[in-house]
């Protein structure tokens, strides 16, 4: 309240850009602030801080059924996917990079730079395999990368298919996972992939911590150097506190998984039959999809859709919030099929963790006003 004026009641439904700190993020942090010795210094502070990142590395090991060497932590999920990127490909002189034609930003306007090619998708926003098939018997490919979860309409890729393909090929697979990691139930080895990337602020950690699970046996070049940090994978003094509510925030998401999971279902169901009853279009509605994240193409301009939203209180997006500040089509859903007329007039909706039946009913509502009219 300010000068007598309550500001009214936000609804949230953009976890897909981030999601709100969870409480057991939140407690971890304010513990570690006090924990100020660094790392990798030998007297008793620098070792409290060492045994207290070790554990948090552990808890992300064990709870993605990897070793904890094969933790790497960086500032991000862009500087997860840039190390990825350019770590391998640097050591993998004159062969390609593939990145599919629907990768968040961070991963194809890297590719970009590093000259890649992108691997197409069909009709439903499923990579091609049989192109992919066909490049990799070449014999001149370096790396491949495709994402996990697409981040604008969670359409999930037949990752296991692809890691199988590159395997059979000896060429390392990346897998951005920033929308699945603490929402499905993950085995690293079990995907298949060489390398994988998320960051926490996704599923309720803090914003500024990425981590990268990588193959022991996978050799990379550091994107940022300086010490020894991270086996020499990434230089700088790691960021303690974030670590910890990154640690924290993954194993709530993990125990609480099964009671979200139904609910985001629910919300999916409820969002998908409200959507079309509107005349608009669920994307990828017959494809695998993961249950919090749902791009409509409206029947208006997205970017006024947003507005319209904001103005009654509720959050919402027109896709990558990495790309959302400008107005831009959406390569993702040109990549798919959609024509640019189309791609204008899109939207994502996404709920987390907090997310309550009221807030998608109101959510619901202002979208039937915004986009009714």
């Amino acid at each position: 309240m300010f000068g007598g004026f309550r500001a009214p009641a936000r609804t949230y439904l953009d976890y897909a850009a981030s999601a709100p700190l969870r409480p057991s993020a939140k407690a971890k942090m304010v513990e570690l602030l006090d924990l100020f010795g660094n790392p990798s210094s030998i007297h008793a502070e620098g070792q409290a801080a060492r045994m207290e990142l070790d554990q948090n590395r552990r808890t992300i090991a064990d709870i993605l059924g990897v070793r904890a060497e094969r933790v790497v932590f960086t500032s991000g999920g862009t500087e997860a996917n840039n190390l990825c990127l350019r770590g391998i490909t640097s050591l993998s002189s004159g062969k390609r990079l593939l990145v599919s034609a629907i990768e968040h930003d961070c991963v194809r306007n890297t590719g970009k730079v590093l000259g890649a090619d992108e691997i197409p998708v069909d009709s439903g926003g499923l990579v091609r395999l049989d192109w992919l098939r066909d490049e990799l018997a070449k014999g001149d490919i370096g790396l491949v990368s495709v994402m996990h979860a697409n981040n604008e309409n969670g359409i999930l890729q037949p990752i296991e298919a692809v890691a199988a393909m590159c395997k059979a090929a000896d060429v390392p697979f990346h897998t951005d996972a920033v929308q699945t990691v603490g929402h499905l139930p993950l085995d690293v080895d079990a995907l298949g992939a060489d390398l994988l990337t998320f960051t926490a602020h996704k599923f309720g950690g803090p914003r500024g911590v990425g981590v990268v699970v990588l193959k022991p046996e996978l050799d990379m070049v550091a994107a940022i150097t300086g010490g020894a940090q991270e086996r020499n994978r990434r230089a700088g003094t790691e960021n303690l506190a974030a670590i910890g509510g990154a640690a924290s925030a993954l194993a709530e998401a993990v125990a609480n998984m099964d009671v979200e999971r139904t609910r985001a279902r629910q919300f999916n169901a409820s969002v998908c039959a409200a959507a079309e009853a509107m005349g608009l279009t669920v994307v990828g509605k017959d494809s695998p999809r993961v249950e919090h994240v749902m791009q409509l193409i409206t029947l208006k301009n997205g970017s006024d859709v947003v507005i319209g939203m904001d103005l009654k209180n509720v959050a919402i997006s027109q896709g990558s919030a990495c790309g959302s500040g400008k107005v831009k089509e959406s390569h993702v859903l040109r990549a798919i099929g959609y024509d640019a007329a189309s791609a204008s007039k899109a939207v994502r909706l996404s709920w987390g963790w907090a997310t309550t039946e009221a807030d998608i009913q109101t959510g619901l509502t202002a979208l039937q006003s915004v986009v009714g009219r």
